[in-house]
């Protein structure tokens, strides 16, 4: 699964999950685009990381064994 959140001004916030990895990234990507604010896509996981603010997104692999 993959979650979707918002940064509020007490932290993030989840707002929805997608089973898609694209599908969730797709979502937050037209949320930023549309209010302005800032969003972030993780999985179960925490092997990935995606966040997407006004000014673009940015991607993280996070999974440890990849980098080994």
């Amino acid at each position: 699964m993959y979650r979707i959140e918002v940064l509020t001004h007490q932290g993030w916030s989840q707002t929805e999950e997608h089973e898609q990895r694209e599908l969730a990234e797709l979502q937050a990507m037209l949320k930023s685009k549309a209010d302005g604010q800032t969003y972030r896509v993780t999985s179960s996981g925490l092997s990935t990381l995606c966040l997407f603010t006004r000014n673009g997104s940015s991607f993280w692999d996070l999974d440890s064994t990849a980098a080994a």
